[in-house]
């Protein structure tokens, strides 16, 4: 609560049978004088209190009196509100309708387990100030607190209001459940508040309400004697009223208080209550996401994510956080699987809901063999038809469509003319990726050819796969291209050349069937691989030759 500044009417009231006078320093009272600085704070809030400004009550005293001016005028509420507001040049505020614990979310037992078996009812008496609602209930859990756990609250007397039973408890720390119905509490009088643990190891510290109960106003847990002995327990075989009392125990039982039975209220809602990873190869991962919504009518507190289950882990999401209505998070976790088999772990939540302090998300999955594979494509690869002394390639692809990385340890080619020109081995590819090897046919011969590509891995499917090939050989028309010059001056004129071909060492053929009038000439009738010497002759209009020209000789590839 902020500081309180009052400037107060030089007005005589009425404290019951007492008379208070405002002066420069203290407030005089009949009995006593209290000083500005400290008690007066005490009585401010409670003066303030009676004038309707909505400031919380600090005072730790709980049967306060009423403050009311002895003779007052119509309108001197109003004016003496107007003079307070005016002199401190700040409105104070506060919700009257949060919702109030006794003890701090931040609080811890001395001894978290006391280490009794017995089922026992545990519980606490308290008293509010002002009427109200008792929304829900809390207790503080050991690990080894296990059951089902019940909440009760009832009057001094033993008459049960209402119960709830837990549900999604975290392993240990702080539980909280809410009330189906908010149950009316009147101020000042007392109630217990309690839980049934079936088996036992409670937390419990002794003597923790001999000297002093614990105040959060409105909400106060009685010092013991008060009210008879405090905290309360039963040991019994079902969930009874809780009437017995040890050394001033406190059993951190705890209420949730709201001025109003529909109090605001932080939700939590998941985008799925399960979270299956599917089947994943052994040592490989997969994520998932869960997406956090703050659903409630106030702002939510996520504090904590805890993933349970080998192989499940949490990859990405920070937290603490607080997430104003409506808004949202995502929390991505990963599935890495060890072993083979199903696997099966939990993601818990811990937050402030009023739904549950606490909400588990199942995680589920498949851990599968490691399964090397190679897929090649094609099957098989014809390179068609290609001409002698050419060349042409082709691809074959190699694909790792396993569930882990395949190695490919070599690729072995065989077929006259087949080669391989692309591809580099031993290769590792991991799953879904690919490599390719290009082949290449150069044929020496004419006519049909088949080979094949033989490629060896681990893969789980064989150790080899094959890939055939074929290709046809084409033999290309060959042919020599000769000139020569004409003669420079001659006596008998020339018609025109006679031209001979000798194949290798042999003997020199006419080849031209008529006098051919050029000085050219184009030999198709030559075949690759040979060697061949041509020489020219000059013929008159009697066809008359002169001597030969000089001879050349042709390699034909």
């Amino acid at each position: 609560m902020g500081n309180l500044c009052l400037v107060l009417p030089t007005t005589t009231f009425q404290l019951n049978s007492y008379e208070t006078t405002n002066h420069a320093n203290f407030i005089q009272f009949k009995r006593y004088r209290v000083p500005y600085s400290n008690t007066f704070s005490t009585f401010a809030d409670r003066f303030v209190s009676t004038l309707a400004l909505n400031l919380p009550i600090s005072s730790s005293i709980r049967n306060p009196q009423r403050l009311w001016p002895a003779k007052r005028h119509p309108l001197l509420g109003k004016a003496l509100s107007a003079l307070l507001i005016l002199a401190c040049g700040v409105m104070f505020s506060a919700s009257a309708h949060a919702q109030i614990t006794i003890f701090p979310a931040s609080s811890t037992p001395g001894t978290i387990d006391h280490g009794n078996p017995a089922p026992t009812e545990l519980g606490v008496k308290f008293t509010t100030d002002t009427t109200g609602y008792i929304t829900g209930l809390r207790f503080y859990k050991a690990s080894t607190n296990t059951g089902t756990h019940v909440a009760h609250l009832w009057t001094a007397s033993g008459v049960l209001l209402q119960s709830a039973t837990f549900t999604n408890e975290t392993a240990s720390g702080w539980q909280q459940v809410n009330f189906s119905t908010p149950v009316r509490v009147t101020a000042n009088t007392v109630y217990v508040a309690s839980y049934w643990a079936p088996a036992g190891h409670f937390s419990m510290d002794i003597k923790y309400f001999a000297n002093a109960g614990v105040n959060n106003a409105p909400l106060h847990a009685l010092q013991n004697g008060v009210s008879g002995g405090n905290g309360v327990y039963i040991h019994s075989s079902k969930s009874n009223f809780p009437n017995g009392n040890y050394e001033s125990s406190n059993f951190w039982v705890d209420v949730v208080y709201s001025g109003q039975a529909t109090a605001a209220s932080p939700q939590l809602t998941v985008s799925s209550s399960t979270l299956n990873f599917g089947s994943i190869a052994v040592n490989s991962s997969t994520t998932g996401t869960v997406t956090l919504t703050s659903s409630g009518s106030s702002p939510l507190t996520v504090n904590s994510a805890a993933v349970s289950g080998t192989g499940f882990s949490l990859v990405a999401g920070t937290l603490p956080t607080t997430l104003n209505p409506n808004s949202s998070m995502t929390l991505q976790l990963q599935f890495k699987p060890t072993a083979s088999g199903s696997a099966t772990g939990a993601l818990t939540i811990g937050s402030n809901s009023t739904t549950g302090s606490s909400t588990v998300v199942s995680l589920s999955g498949t851990g599968t063999a490691a399964t090397p594979q190679l897929t090649v494509s094609p099957t098989s690869l014809n390179l068609g038809s290609v001409a002698l002394k050419t060349a042409t390639t082709g691809s074959v692809t190699l694909t790792s469509t396993g569930t882990s990385a395949v190695t490919v340890n070599s690729a072995a080619i065989s077929g006259t003319g087949f080669s391989i020109v692309g591809g580099s081995f031993p290769a590792t590819l991991n799953p879904n990726q690919t490599l390719a090897v290009k082949v290449q046919f150069d044929p020496t011969t004419a006519g049909s050819a088949a080979g094949s590509l033989t490629i060896n891995s681990n893969s789980t499917t064989g150790s080899s796969a094959v890939v055939a090939l074929s290709g046809t050989g084409t033999a290309t028309a060959e042919e020599v291209n000769l000139s020569w010059n004409a003669p420079a001056s001659s006596s008998d004129p020339v018609a025109g050349y006679n031209i001979y071909r000798a194949l290798g060492s042999g003997a020199f053929q006419l080849i031209n069937s008529g006098i051919d009038t050029k000085t050219t000439y184009v030999d198709t009738a030559v075949v690759g691989g040979n060697t061949y010497n041509y020489l020219v002759k000059s013929v008159d209009q009697s066809g008359v030759e002169s001597v030969s020209s000089n001879e050349i000789s042709v390699a034909v590839p």
